[in-house]
């Protein structure tokens, strides 16, 4: 293997790893907002308003995701 192609090869290595970060760090991102709005919807003293807000919400970042 050439030196070019290791260097490719530790090139992919490193993106991918990044990526994987990335996607984790999205992913816990998601899972604190969908457990923070879940936690809206349970409150007692929650309003009407907040309460169709937090399920909007809930329901947009289930089709994004």
């Amino acid at each position: 293997m050439t030196e070019s192609q290791k260097q490719a090869q530790e090139t992919r290595k490193k993106n991918l790893e990044a990526r994987t970060a990335k996607y984790k760090e999205q992913a816990d991102a998601i899972r604190a907002a969908r457990a923070a709005l879940q936690k809206v919807l349970e409150r007692e003293d929650t309003t009407t308003e907040q309460a169709l807000e937090a399920a909007k919400l809930l329901a947009d970042l289930g089709k994004q995701y």
